[in-house]
């Protein structure tokens, strides 16, 4: 009889491991605002100062378009070096197939380059800048995890008001 329970409880304290363990490699959408910081499996990151620019050094601002800054601060919270891109983090900005991108190419040190190497414990920032629509008065900074076999994980947006 003793026996019996015991192995019916290890059963229930197995399931509930097993169902604990599932539950956190379960894919997950997670929601920010600006200037919160989000927590992903390998990195945190934030999304700080949006604001419009009338003009900046280098880059021109075709007709119907506005020009779009944001503070980007990646910091390594895992063991291991990263590569990092400046891709990584895709502009969104509307419904459509195409109103999406990911920020211009750096003209300036201030701007994220197009990859750098983050180590661990350390941290990069730079300002992302982007074209967007002129009507824009939102958009949201995404990233997706990606697991190890190529299968799509968590997914984090960050709102950003204009």
């Amino acid at each position: 009889m003793i026996h019996s329970k015991m192995r019916r409880l290890y059963g229930v304290v197995t399931a509930l491991f097993f169902t604990l363990l599932l539950a956190g490699c379960a894919a997950k959408s997670v929601q920010a605002q600006v200037g919160e910081t989000v927590s992903t499996v390998l990195f945190d990151f934030t999304v700080s100062d949006p604001e419009t620019l009338d003009s900046y050094t280098g880059i021109d601002i075709p007709d119907g378009e506005k020009l779009v800054s944001m503070n980007l601060t990646v910091s390594n919270t895992s063991d291991q070096t990263y590569t990092m891109f400046a891709e990584d983090f895709q502009i969104q900005w509307g419904e459509g197939d195409g109103d999406f991108g990911t920020c211009l190419d750096a003209v300036d040190t201030s701007m994220m380059p197009y990859s750098y190497q983050l180590e661990p414990g350390k941290s990069h920032t730079g300002n992302m800048l982007v074209l967007v629509p002129a009507d824009c008065t939102q958009l949201t900074v995404a990233y997706q995890e990606v697991k190890g076999n190529g299968d799509k994980a968590s997914a984090y947006f960050v709102e950003v008001p204009l």
